[in-house]
């Protein structure tokens, strides 16, 4: 099988995390296909197997330059690297095309309602208009891809008419060896961790709108107030979203808690696993995902988990986690102060979390999603 694969929009969380790994071992544990990827500029993928090649697309600067890739570009590419199948791995592809198209849905922002009801204006018009392309995309695509059911069950809530029978769940892979490089932290970011008193909790993610940081923030505050010492890591970074930082850097200001809260900035995925080590437990305020590496990440790393009660949560997690009301900052504090204080709870937790990370593998994961391009490749529907 000829296998073409866009990658073209992947750079940074879980994407980043995912495009090398998919590669490596679609490579491996298919050595008789042949993979053509398709990724921009700033890749420099390395040790890949022989029967891989990449296309470098260069840098695409903006929405149109991406949408003329995903609408013509790569369907070019495709008759000319005469494909068997082309495997879309970030939301778009063309609509339609020359082969047939497995589109892996991963974006959830599109489809959620606690992202999509704080939006206005031309930025919710833009918005809408790219769910309706990624609506049309999945419309003519043979297989549709989504890492969580949590996820399947977003899309399908706006587009009752994608048939069920269309969609495959394949989660997202992990392994612990892949986790776990020699990769050392910064020596500013050792110092910050050495630094931090109290219960160390743990957010791993870049600053979006939809990722619950003001409800942490929020926490955080009402934790010193009842005077339980904690300190909070968070992995975001002024480059992420400029204004957002900003606010949460002035909330930090104007409630007094430098030292309880300690932006570390990001941290190379090759060296997190460190700050994982560090921490006491993992909090997941995010009210928008679509699977969550930082939860199975958190699991593998034996931290107990405080996550909103939210569907994606409850999948990826199953009993390794304390839920709280979403947006309930307040709740999110009270459990977090009574784990400080039950050791035999957070031992059940960490046991249940090394169970539930094992049900995720890079090798399971690829075998579905090419598993799923063979069958849209040979289907004739």
């Amino acid at each position: 099988m000829r296998v073409l694969i866009n990658a073209v929009a992947a750079r940074m969380g879980g994407a980043a995390t995912h495009l090398p790994n998919f590669l490596r071992i679609a490579g491996r544990r298919r050595p008789r296909d042949e993979f053509v990827a398709c990724v921009n500029a700033q890749w420099a993928l390395t040790d890949l197997p022989p029967n891989i090649r990449v296309v470098q697309t260069g840098h695409l600067r903006n929405r149109l330059a991406h949408a003329a890739w995903d609408l013509w570009g790569i369907s070019r590419l495709a008759v000319r690297e005469r494909a068997d199948v082309m495997i879309s791995l970030l939301n778009f592809g063309p609509v339609g095309g020359p082969v047939p198209q497995v589109v892996l849905e991963r974006n959830p922002v599109y489809f959620c309602d606690d992202y999509l009801r704080t939006l206005r204006g031309p930025t919710a018009l833009e918005v809408a208009a790219t769910r309706a392309l990624a609506h049309a995309v999945m419309r003519g695509a043979r297989r549709i891809i989504t890492p969580s059911a949590a996820m399947r069950e977003m899309i399908r809530a706006f587009y009752p008419d994608l048939p069920l029978e269309k969609f495959r769940v394949v989660h997202h892979g992990f392994g612990i060896e892949e986790f776990r490089t020699p990769a050392s932290l910064a020596p500013d970011v050792q110092a910050a961790l050495a630094a931090a008193e109290g219960t160390r909790l743990l957010y791993v993610s870049h600053a979006a709108s939809y990722k619950g940081i003001e409800i942490l923030l929020e926490a955080s505050r009402l934790l010193r107030d009842r005077e339980v010492l904690c300190t909070t890591w968070l992995t975001i970074d002024p480059r992420d979203w400029p204004a957002g930082v900003e606010r949460y850097q002035a909330f930090i200001r104007e409630h007094r808690l430098a030292g309880r809260v300690v932006i570390l900035g990001r941290i190379p995925h090759a060296a997190v696993h460190h700050v994982y080590g560090a921490a006491d437990l993992f909090v997941y305020p995010s009210l928008c995902e679509s699977f969550g590496f930082p939860q199975v990440e958190a699991m593998a790393s034996g931290l107990p988990i405080v996550a909103a009660d939210r569907p994606l949560c409850r999948e990826i997690c199953g009993g390794a986690a304390v839920y709280y009301p979403p947006r309930d900052a307040a709740a999110m504090a009270d459990v977090i102060s009574s784990l400080r204080g039950d050791e035999p709870r957070r031992r059940e937790l960490t046991r249940a979390g090394g169970v539930q990370a094992q049900r995720f593998s890079w090798n399971d994961h690829v075998d579905a999603v090419l598993a799923v391009a063979e069958e849209a490749a040979t289907s004739k529907s």
